[in-house]
């Protein structure tokens, strides 16, 4: 990285941050590697157009950003250098190619605890409103030793665990059709019917949106 390019990162990130704020960038060399791994650490593969908002309420539009889910870290590049901040990013939205504005990926941290994830956690923010539904994104690395070879294949699997945001408290749900009534035990009933009535089968997690958003309308 050019100390050119670093002077410019440190002027976006400056007035992106509150005066206060002191940044500090990381090389991209700094960055996590996954050498002889199979598949990604990151929620996407490109880079995104993306837009990042800080706790102390600037927003910065000026960079490609990237998610690595292994490390719950932000990565943002500006002309083709790439760097982290350790400057408090509250949330940051995703724009992928080919999608417009309106259909962003928005993931923000600050939730209760629960189970590996901590505070500082990013979450997908499936649907907002009353009760929030966020989806938390996992990376699992499997080892697998290849038969007739000393040879073990690595890979990195995606998984993803979705939650209610009920009450202060986050509520695990369940793609299982059967399951789900019974995890909004105070409308068990009208979530059924609603269900049975709509045909859902969750094999998208957009019927989990449906669900979730009858629910808040309660």
């Amino acid at each position: 990285m050019s100390l050119k390019n670093i002077y410019l990162i440190f002027l976006l990130l400056a007035s992106a941050a509150s005066a206060q704020t002191t940044e500090r960038i990381t090389n991209s060399q700094d960055q996590p590697v996954y050498n002889d791994v199979s598949g990604s650490p990151f929620f996407l593969k490109e880079w995104s157009d993306g837009v990042i908002r800080f706790s102390s309420g600037r927003v910065a539009n000026q960079f490609k950003v990237k998610f690595d889910c292994v490390k719950n870290l932000v990565i943002l590049q500006f002309e083709g250098s790439s760097f982290t901040t350790e400057s408090k990013i509250r949330e940051f939205a995703l724009f992928p190619k080919g999608l417009k504005k309106p259909d962003s990926l928005l993931f923000r941290k600050g939730y209760p605890a629960t189970g590996s994830a901590n505070e500082e956690t990013y979450y997908q923010v499936l649907l907002q409103g009353k009760n929030p539904l966020l989806c938390l994104p996992v990376k699992v690395l499997s080892e697998e030793p290849q038969i007739a070879s000393k040879v073990i294949y690595r890979r990195i699997r995606d998984e993803f665990e979705y939650y209610l945001l009920k009450d202060g408290k986050m509520v695990k749900l369940t793609l299982i059709r059967q399951e789900l009534p019974a995890l909004f035990p105070d409308h068990q009933e009208e979530i059924k019917a609603f269900i049975a009535d709509k045909q859902l089968r969750f094999r998208e997690v957009s019927d989990l949106v449906t669900v979730v958003n009858y629910y808040n309308g309660l």
